[in-house]
């Protein structure tokens, strides 16, 4: 669960990975000496996304600390956290919803095979991830193969240090202070059939941009999934990128040094609105991509 709940979320934020392509989504950031190697990444991917390409290898290899999102790699830390995702007792989904987004959450439902009595006890923003996760997954996506987890279990093996950004409860938590109609904007994001629809084509604009390392490309495919028209849909993405790319940054930069970090964030904090890479820049970084 805590992996399906990771690769939702960052179905909503972005999907990228990496490969030997062009350019990489793998940058340095330099400034006084100091280093951070920073790569995007996505929490769902397929074998044969490895090996990855050199560059990315070897970052890791002469890291000392692995720096992520939060640590995915215990499920157990994830179980207290689960009564968050949950509507109050004697309290169902569909209450919530309009006549429409109840046709389309059947319509999901029967698509994915989510239970519906699981559906109708979980909150908005938790049932928009868990359907977009499952929409990854029937893309060919595997949430055992995302290259966060990947790089944690070889860090956990060398004894490398890992460092949180955030954690595992402080994203369940900023989900779960949306407003309820933001968060059930979100939910109908993922029930429209327009959407539904464009899941596939999304995801191989993604996958193009990031084979070829196109963090611009990516980009246009993130605005493109956040309607301008939408003010809760905005500010839910003000919350999913900017909020957190200004804590991330402080971070971030306290751990710049020699070896350079590896800081593996989900693409769309490198490529999305108010992205770490041009927020290093403004900082006086020089910023090289690979």
């Amino acid at each position: 669960m805590s992996r399906m709940f990771r690769a939702g979320l960052l179905c909503l934020l972005a999907l990228v990975a990496l490969s030997v392509h062009a350019r990489l989504f793998l940058w340095d950031a330099e400034r006084d000496g100091k280093h951070i190697s920073l790569l995007g990444s996505i929490h769902l991917g397929r074998a044969d996304f490895y090996p990855l390409a050199e560059p990315i290898e070897t970052a890791f290899a002469r890291a000392d600390t692995l720096v992520v999102e939060a640590d995915v790699s215990d499920p157990a830390a994830i179980a207290p956290l689960m009564p968050m995702t949950l509507l109050p007792e004697g309290l169902q989904l569909g209450s919530l919803l309009s006549a429409k987004q109840k046709r389309q959450l059947d319509q999901a439902l029967l698509r994915t095979g989510l239970p519906r009595a699981s559906a109708e006890r979980m909150k908005p923003w938790f049932l928009a991830l868990t359907l977009s996760s499952l929409d990854m997954q029937a893309a060919g996506l595997a949430t055992d193969q995302g290259i966060d987890l990947h790089y944690l279990r070889r860090a956990r093996q060398q004894g490398k240090q890992i460092v949180e950004l955030e954690s595992a409860k402080g994203q369940f938590s900023l989900l779960d202070q949306l407003p309820q109609a933001d968060a059930i904007a979100l939910l109908a994001a993922s029930l429209d059939p327009a959407t539904v629809k464009q899941i596939k084509p999304q995801l191989d604009a993604m996958l193009r941009a990031w084979q070829s390392g196109d963090a611009k490309a990516m980009r246009r495919v993130l605005d493109a999934d956040i309607p301008r028209n939408d003010p809760a849909m905005r500010r839910v993405s003000d919350k999913l990128f900017g909020l957190r790319n200004r804590a991330m940054l402080e971070k971030i930069e306290a751990l710049a040094g020699q070896p350079a970090p590896l800081v593996v964030v989900g693409a769309g904090h490198l490529a999305g609105p108010d992205n770490l890479i041009d927020m290093l820049k403004a900082r006086g970084y020089r910023v090289t991509q690979y």
